[in-house]
């Protein structure tokens, strides 16, 4: 699996590679990020599981927890903020769509067994961002 930088709110960088797997309850998506090293540890979750699943290869982000989640994933070219937010608590969520080829890159065991769950026989497109 290929590492990334993250940049923290704390200011420090750490070398951390992605987790995909599926919400039990509602077969959502759910990407958590891992530390990069020899022995990989859970550093946080980048999507929360709210009261209703997103759509397919979308998810709500945790930037309550990890406010520089929105710049990593735009860094990386990992998804894209929809517009769109929910409510959950005192908290507001954005909503992304992620981006499938760059997410089996990432991470392609999870990729797999993710567009399995979901019955995925091909991942949307992704627009092209004007530069």
């Amino acid at each position: 699996m290929e590492a990334l930088e993250l940049k923290t709110q704390w200011g420090s960088t750490e070398q951390v590679q992605l987790e995909i797997n599926n919400y039990l309850d509602n077969n959502g998506m759910y990407i958590g990020i891992m530390t990069s090293s020899d022995y990989p540890e859970p550093y946080g979750d980048m999507t929360v599981n709210l009261d209703s699943k997103a759509p397919d290869y979308c998810g709500y982000i945790d930037t309550n927890n990890m406010p520089e989640l929105a710049k990593f994933i735009e860094d990386n070219d990992i998804g894209e903020f929809t517009g769109l937010t929910k409510h959950s608590g005192f908290c507001e969520y954005p909503l992304y769509l992620f981006n499938p080829e760059k997410l089996r890159q990432l991470c392609p065991d999870g990729m797999e067994a993710y567009e399995r769950s979901i019955g995925a026989t091909k991942a949307p497109e992704m627009k092209e961002k004007a530069r």
